[in-house]
């Protein structure tokens, strides 16, 4: 079961506290994934008319595939994992989700855009659904929003630090943040968007939403994608992709960070 109410619990980094959001335990890390997307991604689901197949293009290092067999076994649509195989793609991953019944699409490797569009050619030519490329939908950042406006009414605080894989999952929380000047408490509160994407597209995505606020920062990692940290000690389980290159950015920042700070975590370990 998706656990929708994540603890927010307190941590100390360099004599500061920093308020952690544990959304990395909305799964338990056995049979859902320590990820804080799935509650978005269930509301899209919800739309979905289970008498058609659903198809999803699942790339390494995400638990998009898992999560999904998960969901719709939950909800009855046939669900069917779309991936390139490679030598580092997870079976662990595609252990779990065949734990689930899900089918098995393979696709020849190539760049991203081309085996999403391979994709979608497949889905509409056999009638099966298929989910916007990010989950970049109304409806899953809406939830996002949502669950965030609650987080962010128990901490007033002035900064938020988050990582930023597409921007989309970000963008849902930031929104519900709104950074900038507040005139009751006499803040400018700041949201930090931690990517190992290219800065302009991160701030091309807010931009679609509407989000063009200076009170938005885009810093792009020092590490690479692929580098999970493992020797880097973080005091809360930290997915090695995104969200531990997000709080080292905190780490090596933090002083010039005023005021109390959030650090969003997104995904966990398994």
């Amino acid at each position: 079961m998706i656990c929708l109410e994540t603890p927010t619990k307190e941590y100390q980094l360099k004599g500061r506290k920093i308020f952690v959001k544990r959304d990395d335990l909305m799964g338990d890390g056995k049979v859902l994934p320590p990820w804080g997307k799935m509650a978005g991604i269930d509301a899209l689901l919800e739309n979905l008319n289970p008498k058609y197949p659903l198809i999803h293009l699942a790339v390494n290092g995400s638990w998009s595939g898992w999560a999904l067999s998960y969901l719709c076994k939950q909800r009855g649509i046939k669900f069917i994992y779309a991936y390139a195989p490679s030598k580092t793609y997870s079976q662990f991953i595609l252990d779990k989700a065949k734990e689930n019944d899900c089918e098995f699409h393979e696709l020849k490797p190539n760049m991203m855009a081309i085996l999403y569009n391979r994709v979608n050619s497949y889905a509409k030519k056999n009638d099966i659904q298929m989910l916007p490329y990010a989950f970049d939908h109304i409806d899953y950042r809406m939830n996002l929003k949502q669950r965030a406006e609650e987080t962010f009414r128990d901490h007033l605080v002035d900064h938020l630090v988050i990582s930023a894989g597409s921007g989309v999952t970000s963008s849902g929380i930031i929104q519900a943040f709104k950074p900038g000047n507040d005139l009751f408490s006499n803040s400018n509160r700041q949201a930090h968007s931690i990517t190992v994407s290219n800065i302009g597209t991160i701030y091309d995505k807010y931009k679609s939403h509407s989000m063009s606020s200076s009170s938005i920062n885009v810093d792009k990692t020092k590490y690479e994608f692929d580098d999970m940290m493992t020797d880097y000690e973080i005091p809360f389980p930290c997915n090695g992709t995104w969200d531990r290159k997000a709080w080292w950015w905190l780490e090596q920042n933090i002083d010039k960070l005023k005021g109390d700070i959030l650090f969003w975590n997104i995904g966990g370990n398994v």
